[in-house]
């Protein structure tokens, strides 16, 4: 799934006012903890994060079958904001729903890195 692909879905499930702009960081706000979380115990990569200038076309890091993330994560922001409590309750167990999911996988399908392994030994 890419940016544009992120923004335009949310907008079509959940209309809101907000900017593409704030949308955009909070995508970038998820991957970031993506990959903080769960990428960087399994591979060596960079995430410099995700502002305006980046192409709508740029691939978000969570594969299929658990981009639905990104539209619980946007849905749980745009529901935060508003002060919809009881509907950002439902969108963030999605979204952690997912993201347990997304962990579980990389657990299940990757070795960890060596100096992750050898620093879990003690």
């Amino acid at each position: 799934m890419t940016i544009d692909e992120a923004v335009a879905q949310c907008d079509r499930v959940k209309p809101n006012q907000y900017p593409k702009s704030e949308k955009i960081r909070w995508l970038s706000q998820l991957d970031g903890t993506i990959q903080k979380e769960i990428l960087d115990y399994y591979e060596a990569g960079e995430f410099a994060g995700y502002g305006e200038d980046t192409p709508g076309e740029t691939e978000l890091l969570a594969p299929e079958p658990y981009t639905g993330i990104y539209e619980a994560y946007l849905s749980a922001q745009v529901d935060f904001h508003n002060g919809e409590f009881s509907r950002y309750q439902n969108s963030a167990q999605l979204y952690n729903t997912i993201l347990s999911a997304l962990a579980a996988w990389f657990r299940r399908t990757r070795m960890p890195l060596q100096e992750n392994s050898i620093r879990c030994q003690f």
